[in-house]
């Protein structure tokens, strides 16, 4: 492998923190002609990490260009439509180019929409589970910030959030130099090798999440959203010809408490790959990268944030975080994987900063072989430091 899974973690968290600038724009979305705005960003990115890795997306502690966003999004009071397009650099600009989301959307009342296209599916607490800059174990094993072709109807009140999504399949592959890995989200992929992985085509998913928010103690600022989510869908193998099944479920809260937040997720995921050389993992591929997770395995995620309310220096939406993520695998041999991380996000103007401190374990992210979310190859803990600083318009 010519570059490390490391440069999976290039993940598109501008959705994780705030909106930094204003954007282009045409026009007056409360008008029925509508508006067209476009917005982006230009990243760039240091990194230093402990552990060997030749096949890295560069040297250790070098400044490079990470990744240009462009965003066109259309609204007008009763339709709405989002692009959103995402070029990487790992040895060259654009040498792996992505399709995020492509969807349109009617809107029937300010509660209730529906979207059909390339867009976010809705497992667990919203679309990221958290906010730092990686992302958690979850995003790599291929249940948060996942984006499939479907139709997906919304209900979202005061009190209650409802959606309901049927997809019939992934948002494809793209430009990369991997065999089917080249894309935005962890899908079902063939292997670069299918020695050592899986070739499997995730169809058919129906994907549900009900929530309800609570008001814990008005005076103290003190409220809560619980909920729960369930994917079912359809695996077929290309290899064997038979046909298995992927269900996954999870609950999660978000409590506040003034200016602190609380996040937790668990869950859990049962896969039947119908693969009878590999019949305890299957092979996921994101970023230009396929790597292994075991199919049957328990999760859950902790995060606690502080969103710092009055701006300091003229930076302003200061959060500072800590995530812990695991994925804990049923098969006895396999080792599991942890993810630990703390950092900070900031804007100055129209500039993004996040900075973020990661230590993980059998993580194909941060040192681990492709076989980390699978049996695991390490015991010892890898520590990776990211910086991030980018344009965004």
């Amino acid at each position: 492998m010519k570059k490390s899974l490391a440069v999976t973690a290039i993940v598109a968290v501008l959705s994780s923190s705030a909106s930094f600038a204003q954007g282009l724009s045409i026009g007056d979305a409360k008008a029925d002609t509508g508006q067209l705005k476009l917005s982006g960003a230009i990243r760039s990115r240091f990194l230093h990490k402990d552990y060997a890795d030749p096949a890295s997306e560069g040297s250790n502690n070098d400044w490079k260009l990470a990744d240009i966003k462009l965003v066109l999004n259309y609204e007008n009071p009763n339709w709405l439509a989002s692009v959103d397009t995402r070029c990487y650099q790992y040895e060259s600009l654009c040498d792996a180019v992505f399709l995020k989301d492509a969807w349109v959307g009617y809107k029937f009342n300010d509660e209730q929409r529906l979207t059909v296209g390339l867009q976010p599916v809705e497992f667990g607490y919203g679309n990221l589970w958290g906010n730092s800059y990686y992302e958690t174990l979850l995003n790599t094993v291929g249940l948060e910030d996942i984006h499939n072709l479907g139709v997906k109807y919304q209900f979202k009140n005061q009190d209650y959030r409802l959606a309901l999504g049927f997809y019939p399949q992934d948002g494809g592959n793209y430009k990369g130099s991997s065999k089917d890995s080249s894309r935005y989200s962890g899908n079902f992929v063939t292997a670069d090798d299918l020695n050592s992985g899986t070739d499997l085509e995730e169809k058919n998913m129906w994907i549900a999440t009900a929530a309800k928010k609570i008001n814990l103690n008005q005076d103290y600022g003190l409220k809560t959203e619980i909920g729960a989510s369930y994917w079912h869908s359809q695996l077929d193998n290309k290899i064997s010809h038979a046909e298995g099944t992927r269900k996954a479920w999870n609950v999660f809260a978000l409590t506040e408490l003034n200016a602190w937040q609380w996040l937790f997720v668990a869950g859990a995921q049962d896969i039947d790959n119908a693969d009878r050389l590999h019949p305890q993992y299957s092979t996921i591929g994101a970023f230009d990268f396929p790597y292994q997770v075991a199919n049957h395995a328990n999760f859950w995620v902790n995060e606690l944030s502080y969103a710092v309310k009055q701006p300091i220096f003229q930076m302003e939406n200061i959060k500072p975080y800590i995530s812990y993520s695991q994925f804990s695998k049923d098969e006895s041999t396999f080792q599991d994987s942890e993810r630990l991380m703390t950092g900070v996000y900031f804007n100055y103007k129209s500039i993004g900063v996040q900075g973020e401190y990661i230590w993980s374990k059998n993580d194909p992210m941060t040192g681990s072989s492709g076989r980390g979310l699978a049996q695991g190859d390490q015991n010892g803990w890898n520590q990776l430091f990211y910086l991030s600083l980018g344009y965004y318009f």
